[in-house]
């Protein structure tokens, strides 16, 4: 049996970008796809689809109605994302979210776990959170039980949040965002060779994966 080349695939997502979840999936089912004849290693980086937000989040109907205009077509992009969602097994509870988080503190969270080598395991957690159980993921209590659930320890979680901890990784991966130029998420970069923008099948980023280390 041929020994298994090695790739990487750099995630640019942010934990409030309902295709980002559905990314995440799908690249799931890319990688056991390919995991026969390549081994497939996923980093995940920050982005932020709206900085402005106050750190204590808005009020989900108050922000929508800001930003969107309309929270009735909202909603029906909502049910779409759903339905799509019910495909890769996500559960999407959009009527459970009642806040418009600042996702950096939850970043920060990530930045955290991935010291800790367990970065992919807080990523999920993190996306489930908010999608499915509608917590607030901006906030510090919210994530340091979230992160307490997932292994960590409490108060060592909790302080290092209140300290910084993570804040200068997070900081760099949204420069690096910048420079590329990535205006939306999902953005998944090759073993730095091949971009693809959204959350694209799984047959799309088998074929990626697989240009990339032919």
């Amino acid at each position: 049996m041929s020994e298994r080349r090695s790739v990487r695939v750099d995630v640019i997502s942010d934990c409030v970008c309902p295709w980002c979840y559905v990314g995440k999936r799908r690249l799931e089912e890319a990688v056991r796809r390919v995991e026969d004849r390549l081994d497939v290693q996923v980093v995940w980086h920050p982005f932020q689809l709206d900085p402005t937000l106050p750190p204590e989040g808005l009020p989900w109907e108050d922000y929508v109605r800001e930003r969107f205009g309309s929270p009735e077509r909202f909603r029906e992009a909502q049910a779409r994302v759903a339905e799509i969602g019910r495909e890769v097994g996500i559960p999407f509870a959009f009527e459970k979210v009642q806040k418009a988080p600042n996702t950096l503190l939850a970043h920060r969270l990530i930045a955290i776990a991935a010291a800790a080598d367990r970065q992919a395991d807080m990523v999920e957690r993190i996306f489930r959170a908010h999608f499915v159980e509608g917590r607030d993921i901006g906030d510090l209590e919210s994530l340091v039980a979230i992160a307490e659930e997932a292994g960590f320890d409490r108060e060592a979680t909790a302080r290092g949040l209140a300290e910084g901890q993570g804040e200068a990784e997070v900081r760099r991966g949204l420069e690096m965002a910048r420079e590329i130029g990535v205006r939306g998420v999902p953005f998944f970069i090759v073993d730095l060779q091949l971009a693809v923008h959204g959350a694209q099948p799984p047959e799309v980023l088998v074929e990626v994966l697989q240009r990339a280390t032919s």
